[in-house]
């Protein structure tokens, strides 16, 4: 039984711990879109529109940066994103100075 589990795991790979599906996120560039998405989720939640995004990126050392703004209820809202270079996208921090969100 022990064999057979050891080769499911070698068949599955990462699949195992979750990380299948997962994005590695390389450059900068590549976390701009999944800050967007989730910045946005996070208002989708709480049925709120937002519109009007922008952003801008870099990454220092090992660290990727997103600097984005998002309009909610006709403000600007501050949306800033970071992970390190090379992790899986599920490593993100999502930070939104939104008390409401």
């Amino acid at each position: 039984m022990r064999i057979v589990a050891a080769i499911a795991a070698l068949a599955f790979g990462t699949a195992a711990f979750g990380h299948a599906n997962d994005r590695i996120i390389a450059q900068a560039s590549d976390l701009v879109p999944w800050c967007r998405s989730e910045a946005e989720s996070r208002y989708i939640a709480k049925n709120v529109t937002t519109y009007q995004w922008t952003a801008s990126y870099h990454e220092d050392g090992s660290t990727l940066y997103v600097d984005g703004k998002l309009r909610v209820h006709g403000d600007d809202v501050a949306v800033r994103c970071r992970i390190a270079k090379g992790a899986h996208e599920e490593y993100g921090v999502v930070e939104i100075d939104d008390p409401g969100v």
